[in-house]
């Protein structure tokens, strides 16, 4: 074989294993970290190199035919069938040690099974089934007598996975209405749970031809502080900020926020600093059981397979080869940054950071990536990927420094964290190329060079895909309702908090017993600090021989 014959199996091999990889995660919105897999391909290179990519990207390898969330297969095949004369046990997947979900098996040859149902309804049931944590969560929540009737308000994006939190709200016993935008409701969902008297849905429920989306979006957002809730749990601040500046009578009746992302926490904080917080709010976004999976693992997961997809379904604009040997260049380094430099790396792709924290960028060396200013970082990237969550990140001046052809998306993000109203300004033009793709291109004098931008510039996860994974959101949503708790039960004053210790371990704990993982039980250090012995006994004590009287100075 020729080392060009070579480079293009090998290219085909990355390609296929990459597809079969966001195939499993696509085909019930799961989780690739953290979940058990196995692999039975007949090819051993295949084989090894799809068994790596999952590794790096923290799945947990098995035996063909355990018990697994995801059993890969050269081909995915009815029960008792075999291939090649090997009998597979693909019923094994069926008994997935992950919730209440069923394993998948994944073909490289593109079948997957079980696939969840196409309906609405189904939908919902199947995120409700992956979220055990959230179900203990809601269940302690509804044990508690002094949450009935509590008027909750939900601002999140709308998909099945927030339905099924709503559900379980409601099952808790609070009142509940939900609010989401145009560009983050999916219609189908909205329309489902609002067949649930419970629960009030402030969301488009189907597309309007006569008013503009930012009119509909504003015209709900007033309807559920109308509404008169006690607690938001926020996406953004958005209600938070809104309440504060234009819905004064909201105010009377709200008593505490959850505040579940780092663009949302900013502007919170920065009104407790001005002494304009005129509630108290929990920063959920700083749990660990949140950044450190929601962020981290699940938006790195999401984002990075979201513009894969995208980019694939658009083949026909544009010839798609895969993840393997592009460049991309990632804005930011933390959580989110951090999560989409790992899971681009694990797909084959050379990552180079651009972060303005030195910290940061010295961390992105030692996770194996280059650390570039923006001149040299973005002018020869691939994809380039803004993860900071700040106003006009990449801005014109940026945008004009991309190679021709360049990709562009946001993970998370806010609005506008691509400059497109620069672009405007500087008589850029615009053109759809593929469903979630835009062509942007310079005018001629300015050397005509296009760009393409994904998901209008919105977060391109949830934009263009169902948002992070279901065993994430679980994570996210049981710290949801333990601040809800915390904010109910001990009534704190107006400020920002941070979520307690103890709920952050409860919400694990819970988690980890799903996924079946155990804790060690041995008994933390009664001592101040974490101190394994009185402080008296160190290295250099003169009389060696003597034990200390407590934890005061020895008796000499």
């Amino acid at each position: 074989m020729t080392d060009s014959t070579e480079c293009e199996a090998g290219a085909a091999r990355g390609l296929a294993v990459e597809r079969a990889i966001r195939a499993a995660a696509r085909a019930g919105n799961r989780l690739i970290s953290g979940a058990t897999v196995s692999v039975d391909l007949e090819r051993p290179e295949t084989r090894d190199h799809l068994a790596e990519a999952l590794r790096r990207m923290g799945a947990r390898l098995r035996p063909a035919g355990a018990a697994v969330d995801f059993a890969f297969v050269d081909r995915a095949i009815p029960d008792g069938a075999s291939v090649d004369g090997a009998l597979h046990e693909c019923a094994a997947a069926d008994r997935s040690p992950a919730g209440g979900l069923p394993g998948i098996v994944v073909g490289l040859d593109g079948g997957v099974r079980p696939r969840r149902g196409a309906s609405a309804a189904s939908r919902i049931a199947w995120a409700a089934a992956g979220m055990p944590a959230t179900a203990e969560l809601a269940g302690r929540l509804g044990a508690a007598s002094a949450h009935r009737g509590v008027r909750v308000g939900v601002s999140l994006v709308l998909e099945p996975k927030t339905a099924a939190f709503a559900r379980l709200l409601a099952d808790a016993g609070c009142s509940v209405a939900v609010f989401s935008a145009v560009s983050e409701t999916d219609a189908e969902i909205a329309e489902e749970l609002a067949r649930d008297e419970r629960i009030a849905v402030f969301a488009p429920r189907a597309a309007d031809p006569v008013r503009p989306a930012a009119d509909v979006d504003a015209a709900h957002a007033a309807a559920i502080l109308d509404w008169a809730p006690e607690y938001l749990i926020d996406d953004g601040a958005h209600l938070i900020r809104l309440a504060h500046s234009e819905r004064p009578a909201a105010m009377a009746r709200l008593r505490g926020a959850a505040e579940e992302t780092t663009s949302g926490v900013r502007p919170v904080r920065e009104m407790a600093a001005l002494d304009a917080l005129r509630l108290p709010v929990i920063a959920v976004n700083d749990a660990r059981t949140k950044t450190d999976f929601d962020n981290l693992i699940g938006t790195g997961q999401s984002c990075v397979f979201a513009i894969a997809d995208v980019l694939d379904a658009a083949s026909d604009a544009r010839p798609y080869a895969g993840v393997a040997g592009t460049r991309w260049a990632v804005i930011g380094y933390g959580p989110v940054g951090r999560g989409v430099a790992r899971f681009a790396a694990a797909l084959g792709a050379e990552v180079v950071v651009v972060e303005r924290d030195p910290v940061r960028a010295l961390a992105a060396l030692h996770d194996g990536h280059e650390a570039e200013a923006s001149p040299t970082g973005l002018s020869r990237a691939d994809v380039v990927v803004s993860a900071t969550g700040v106003w006009h990140t990449l801005d014109a001046r940026a945008v004009s420094s991309l190679q021709d052809g360049a990709v562009v998306a946001v993970a998370g993000g806010i609005d506008d964290e691509i400059a497109l109203d620069e672009l405007r300004e500087e008589r850029w033009e615009d053109r759809g190329v593929a469903r979630g793709v835009a062509e942007w291109r310079a005018p001629a004098q300015r050397g005509g060079r296009a760009v393409l931008v994904l998901a209008d510039g919105g977060g391109v996860n949830y934009t263009a895909a169902e948002g992070n994974p279901i065993e994430v959101m679980d994570l996210s949503f049981a710290t949801q309702l333990a601040a809800l708790a915390q904010l109910t039960e001990s009534e704190p004053r107006a400020g920002v908090h941070r979520l307690s210790e103890a709920d952050e371990r409860r919400v694990a704990a819970a988690a980890l017993a799903a996924r079946g993982g155990a804790v060690d039980p041995s008994p933390d250090s009664p001592r101040a600090g974490g101190a394994a012995q009185p402080w008296t006994v160190h290295r250099y004590r003169s009389a060696r021989g003597e034990r200390p009287e407590g934890d005061g100075a020895p008796t000499l």
